[in-house]
């Protein structure tokens, strides 16, 4: 009885402290700056980790889940929200249009797309490429078009 007593007091007391450092902002500022780190890590090497599977197949699943790293993707991302709600921070929004990356993201998408259409004939790799390259285009003008 005395084990389940002061295992009781220690996670009390630990709860204590638990209520200090979250109520502390200097705290809680520090774990949303870190937990920004993370999230740029996470999105790096689950972006290394999407060109290596999209490359050579089964090389990165065989021995990383992807879905681990999206789950904790999310949850990161949660911990993100929920200390800038908690924190009062807010960032002004960004066009996507705007953003240097995109270019960068469809040079990629497309090679990745020539390399799954490898074994395909010529033909059926045009017709492919061309729905491919006009169901971008509609995409672009939905994300982009200057209408609210």
């Amino acid at each position: 009885m005395s084990k389940i007593k002061t295992a009781f007091q220690k996670f009390q007391h630990f709860k204590t402290i638990a209520r200090k450092k979250f109520s502390n902002r200097n705290f809680l500022t520090l774990l949303y700056k870190l937990l920004h780190d993370a999230l740029f890590i996470l999105l790096f090497s689950f972006t290394l980790i999407l060109i290596a599977e999209g490359l050579l197949p089964g090389l990165a699943s065989s021995h990383l889940s992807p879905a681990r790293i999206v789950i904790v993707l999310v949850a990161t991302l949660l911990g993100i929200a929920t200390l800038g709600k908690k924190l009062d921070l807010t960032y002004p929004k960004i066009r996507l249009n705007q953003s240097r990356l995109l270019p960068i993201l469809i040079v990629v998408s497309f090679l990745l797309i020539g390399n799954s259409l490898l074994r395909f004939q010529l033909w059926q790799n045009i017709l492919i490429t061309l729905l491919t390259l006009f169901f971008f285009i509609l995409f672009y003008h939905l994300l982009f078009s200057e209408k609210d």
